[in-house]
């Protein structure tokens, strides 16, 4: 821990922020924008599936596809 405290006593603070500006400055406004606007409906279908399930069997569920 000493070590730390004297590597960091050797580094001046003042040396570091030299080259930068007190303030940062703000970004600059892109120049064209983008927006999805509105997406298509979901083209989804409920289909009823036999699934084998170990320890159940056959066990009949509702199975949801959107394409």
């Amino acid at each position: 821990m000493a070590a730390a405290a004297i590597l960091l006593g050797a580094i001046p603070i003042g040396a570091s922020a030299a080259g930068r500006p007190a303030t940062p400055t703000p970004p600059e406004r892109p120049a064209t924008t983008w927006t999805s606007g509105e997406s298509e409906p979901a083209n989804c279908s409920h289909i009823r599936r036999k699934l084998w399930q170990d320890g159940e069997g056959w066990v009949v569920k509702t199975v949801t596809v959107c394409r």
